[in-house]
């Protein structure tokens, strides 16, 4: 028995290893070659930016930080997967070079108020990317305005607004 488990035990990191020549079976994740330290912001709407910066740049941009498990097999390849889904239903990065279209704003609002964004799988691992009601609200609210003249990718780092505020009753 023992012998078994030692040979099952060989076998399957083995596999692991072997796992780890495979090809992604999606697009290769993209690495930045701009600085690091660029944050989304939404002209006139800083607080905004914010907001999405913390908790939808790592799959919805140019700028994602791909963590040590992210280059680990199987792993990678969902992560890859995520990131190039979320790139190809909305990239931020596009912003810089005009504006957030009604629609995309919209749906925007209507991801994070059903809670299907950012996904669970996300915020299990980051959870400083749980959007509070206030961060719903506050991106809610400025879908149902006129999509601002400009949205762009600055290198001026801005001042995250906390995630989680307790509310007050009568709010």
């Amino acid at each position: 028995m023992r012998t078994i488990l030692i040979w099952l035990a060989l076998a399957l990191g083995g596999m692991f290893f072997a796992l780890q020549f495979a090809p992604s079976p999606v697009q290769p994740l993209v690495r930045s070659t701009t600085d690091p330290r660029v944050h989304l912001q939404i002209a006139g709407h800083p607080e905004v930016g914010a907001i999405l910066d913390r908790s939808c740049k790592d799959c919805h941009s140019n700028q994602t930080h791909v963590p040590w498990y992210g280059y680990v097999a199987p792993m990678s390849w969902m992560v890859s997967q995520h990131v190039n889904q979320g790139r190809e239903m909305l990239n931020f990065s596009d912003w810089d070079s005009r504006q957030p279209t009604a629609n995309e704003m919209e749906e925007l609002c209507g991801a994070v108020s059903s809670g299907s964004m950012p996904l669970r799988s996300y915020t299990l691992i980051h959870r400083e990317a749980i959007l509070s009601k206030r961060d719903v609200d506050t991106i809610c609210k400025l879908a149902d305005t006129q999509p601002s003249p400009t949205a762009q990718l600055s290198s001026a780092p801005t001042a995250l607004t906390p995630s989680k505020q307790k509310e007050t009753k009568g709010e």
